[in-house]
C-alpha cells in the first residue's frame, strides 16, 4: 500500500508539482492561482488601465471604444485577453505551440479563466480557433484546442471542437496589411454542424489576437447561426501604449 501511495504521489508531482514555477521566468512561486512571480507581474501591467469595451485594446482619452472599433465593424460581441503581447508573454506562447510545451496549457487556461470571471462573461459552449489541415499537420496539435479543453474543465462548459473548421489555406496574417488581412480570410472558415452552435452564446478560444481580423471573420461565420460570439485569448497585441519589454 505504501509503495502504491508513493507511486501515486510521484505521478501527482509530475503533473501538479508542489514547487510551482513562474511560467515566464521559471522562479519558484507560492501561489498556484497566479502562475507567475512578482517580478514578472510588474512587467505585465498595462500602462493605461483603460481598455476598449469591445476588443480590449488600450484606449486613449475619454472614449470607451478604440479608434479601430469605431472605424471598422466588429462581428464579435466582445473580445478579451489576459496579457499584452510583450516579450515575456511572446516567449511563453512560442514555447507552448512551437516547442511542444503542452504542460503550459493548464496554467495559461487558468489565467484565461480568471479573466473571464473578472469580466463576468456568460456563454454556453466553447470553440477552439480551428487550424488549417496544413498547419495541423506541421504542428501535430491545435494549441487553441488544448487551451479550450482546459477552460472547459474550469468553466464546466462543453467544448465543441469538430463543428467549426478552417477550410481555406491562407497566407500568414503578419505578412499583410489591414485590408489584405480581411481579403485573405474571406470565406476561410465554415460551420460544419450548425446544430452545435444554433442560438448559442459562443466562446471562441485562441492564444493571441493581433488586429482581430481572424476573430472577426470567425464571428461573421458563426453568427449565421449563433446568438453571440465572445473571444478570449492569452495575449493581445496593443496599438496605443508603451509597455515595458
Amino acid at each position: 500500500m505504501k509503495t502504491l501511495k508513493k507511486f501515486w504521489n510521484w505521478i501527482l508531482e509530475i503533473f501538479f508539482p508542489s514547487n510551482l514555477k513562474c511560467i515566464f521566468c521559471g522562479r519558484d512561486i507560492p501561489d498556484p492561482e497566479v502562475c507567475y512571480c512578482e517580478d514578472c507581474a510588474e512587467k505585465l501591467i498595462f500602462d493605461s488601465q483603460k481598455r476598449c469595451k469591445l476588443c480590449d485594446d488600450v484606449v486613449l482619452g475619454d472614449s470607451t471604444i478604440c479608434d479601430n472599433c469605431k472605424s471598422h465593424h466588429k462581428n464579435f460581441d466582445r473580445a478579451i485577453s489576459v496579457f499584452p503581447y510583450i516579450d515575456i508573454v511572446k516567449n511563453v506562447i512560442l514555447r507552448f505551440k512551437d516547442s511542444n510545451a503542452k504542460y503550459l496549457a493548464p496554467h495559461m487556461a487558468k489565467l484565461m479563466f480568471n479573466r473571464l470571471r473578472q469580466e463576468n462573461i456568460d456563454f454556453d459552449v466553447i470553440l477552439p480557433m480551428p487550424l488549417s489541415k496544413k498547419s495541423f499537420a506541421k504542428r501535430k496539435f491545435n494549441q487553441a484546442q488544448l487551451l479550450a479543453e482546459n477552460l472547459s474543465i474550469l468553466c464546466k462548459k462543453p467544448i465543441e471542437a469538430n463543428c467549426f473548421e478552417k477550410i481555406k489555406e491562407t497566407k500568414h496574417q503578419k505578412e499583410l496589411g489591414f485590408f489584405d488581412r480581411q481579403k485573405n480570410l474571406n470565406k476561410a472558415f465554415k460551420v460544419t454542424d450548425k446544430s452545435k452552435v444554433l442560438n448559442k452564446r459562443i466562446l471562441l478560444v485562441d492564444d493571441i489576437m493581433t488586429t482581430g481580423a481572424t476573430a472577426n471573420e470567425c464571428a461573421k461565420e458563426l453568427k449565421k447561426y449563433a446568438d453571440k460570439v465572445f473571444v478570449i485569448t492569452f495575449a493581445r497585441k496593443l496599438s496605443n501604449t508603451k509597455i515595458k519589454k
